[in-house]
């Protein structure tokens, strides 16, 4: 059995790896979403399965500096010894925040740091104990190529807040490979992916929608997750075309 937890998992690309990773047989997916009494959420739990598959949807809210704790509890008392993938997939990147430095509301900076750099830490310190009982354990950072800072010459957009958000993630779970001896870890850019949050960023950056297709991002990404190792790929800024980022 291979269990595999995913933050952010009511829309978007969460929940198409949901829906990828549960056509597999004898996986348990944990779905984690902010309110699992929202419809999405609900909906997650009548998505088809392989055999001996299932999905066991939990609240977490990254902001939070309970809920991750609390759900890792929650599974372990549903007999989840073990966890062998996760994915920080949650993330913010409000419209509002497509601003120079200057212009940057220090309160928008806060709040796209707690989400998107803190969340994926609390994530990770939840869940190590139950990743260091994986043999293959894979922690993995849903990240952006707006994080780069080699490459922000080359990146007009203002998006300082999210930006720097994203660089900072990238630290963490860059640092982690290190850290861990056991845990291969990779930050990986999905590209600028057709959901609603990725339609509504690029028209605020002046482009008509989005690039990517949710299936194609998907189709990318999960197979570099699955080959993950220590030795092939751990440590890296991987985008979905299959290149590296500079950091």
């Amino acid at each position: 059995m291979t269990n595999i937890l995913i933050s952010g998992t009511n829309k978007g690309i969460g929940r198409a790896m949901v829906e990828r990773y549960l056509t597999r047989e004898n996986v348990t997916v944990i779905a984690s979403v902010r309110n699992p009494n929202s419809p999405e959420s609900v909906s997650l739990s009548r998505l088809p399965t392989g055999n001996g598959s299932r999905v066991i949807i939990v609240k977490i809210d990254a902001t939070s500096d309970t809920d991750a704790k609390e759900a890792v509890n929650f599974l372990v008392s549903q007999g989840i010894s073990s966890l062998d993938i996760v994915i920080a997939n949650a993330g913010t990147f409000p419209t509002a925040e497509f601003t120079t430095v200057a212009d940057a509301n220090i309160t928008d900076i806060q709040h796209s740091l707690d989400v998107n750099t803190v969340g994926p830490v609390r994530l990770f310190q939840a869940t190590l104990p139950l990743l260091l009982k994986s043999p293959s354990p894979r922690f993995i950072l849903i990240s952006s190529l707006m994080g780069t800072i080699t490459g922000i010459k080359d990146i007009p957009l203002k998006v300082a807040a999210y930006g720097a958000s994203k660089a900072a993630a990238n630290f963490f779970v860059r640092k982690i490979n290190y850290e861990q001896e056991k845990i291969a870890t990779l930050a990986i850019h999905p590209g600028a992916v057709k959901t609603v949050s990725g339609n509504d960023a690029a028209r605020a950056a002046g482009y008509p929608s989005a690039f990517v297709e949710v299936e194609d991002s998907v189709n990318a990404l999960i197979p570099k997750i699955d080959g993950l190792t220590k030795e092939n790929g751990a440590g890296e800024f991987w985008s979905f075309d299959d290149t590296t980022i500079a950091w």
